[in-house]
């Protein structure tokens, strides 16, 4: 088969998927998030399906899958955003042959699912899941598990999959690691590179924007309300002050500083809003919360 009809061949695979692609790119391999219905029972999910957390209550109970099946070589990329010292054992990656649809979550995936030859899954050492790090791991061709790790070294194992039935990602988020991000996914073909599409724009992108829209609108009106405020004291003679309402409700004090510097929303509305986009109202980079006053 020639380059191009393998190309084509990709293409007409993706258009057929029931997870198509949003972001209208030619080489895209679709949305890509945790499924929504099936996860451990205390997994909450957040920033569009992409960020999964795990009660620290518990070490287990933290399964997540793939919303979508993967392709053979798609080279699934996640991000460790939060550990606890008061587990031990950390993350563990792998690939189902079996819809996560059609499980019963289990606490553990080692060894509640993987005694099952349709599953296959691996514990990453505690050396390697730090926040911060990033973790790649795929199935290639003869059904080998691949694990890439922030330094760049990668290791594999053999597994039972069969690589010509469907294959969904598998996420044990477990012990010190409690929480963890979906960064994409790519593919190398023989010409191009396939990658996932781009955060949030999959299917809650409408709802993130309509939200941002509304949040834009009460920042601008905050702002406008200030300025006319200090327009007026200079014109009495007064000092100036600076606006220290939360930028979203506008009736609370702004406590609460982002990790990207801003001190712009109040505890409640920073939580909601982290919880909810991720990202700062005003600039939008990727926050933590940093400090409640």
């Amino acid at each position: 088969m020639t380059p191009k009809k393998k190309e084509r061949k990709m293409q007409i695979s993706r258009t057929e998927s029931p997870h198509q692609c949003v972001c209208h790119k030619r080489r895209c391999l679709g949305a890509l998030s945790f499924h929504s219905n099936v996860k451990g029972h205390l997994i909450t999910l957040g920033e569009g399906g992409r960020r999964a957390t795990r009660d620290e209550s518990s070490f287990r109970h933290g399964l997540v899958f793939s919303e979508r099946p993967l392709q053979i070589r798609e080279k699934v990329r996640l991000r460790i955003e939060r550990s606890s010292s008061s587990w031990q054992g950390s993350l563990r990656v792998g690939f189902a042959n079996v819809s996560p649809e059609n499980i019963s979550v289990p606490p553990l995936a080692i060894p509640d699912l993987t005694d099952c030859e349709l599953y296959a899954a691996k514990v990453l050492p505690d050396s390697t899941c730090y926040p911060g790090s990033e973790i790649e791991f795929w199935i290639d061709r003869v059904g080998s598990l691949f694990t890439r790790f922030s330094d760049g070294t990668t290791s594999f194992q053999s597994t039972t999959l069969n690589i010509h039935w469907p294959i969904w990602a598998m996420i044990d988020v477990y012990g010190q690691t409690t929480a963890v991000v979906l960064l994409g996914s790519k593919k190398k073909g023989l010409i191009h590179t396939y990658t996932s599409c781009p955060a949030f724009t999959h299917n809650k992108q409408k709802n993130h924007d309509c939200g941002y829209r509304n949040m834009s609108k009460a920042i601008l009106e905050s702002m406008s309300m200030q300025e006319h405020r200090n327009h007026q004291a200079k014109n009495k003679g007064l000092e100036t002050f600076n606006c220290e309402d939360c930028v979203v409700c506008c009736s609370n004090a702004s406590d609460t500083l982002l990790s990207c510097g801003h001190k712009c929303v109040c505890t409640p509305c920073a939580i909601r809003v982290y919880d909810k986009f991720g990202t700062c109202p005003l600039c939008r980079q990727c926050i933590c919360l940093v400090q409640i006053n």
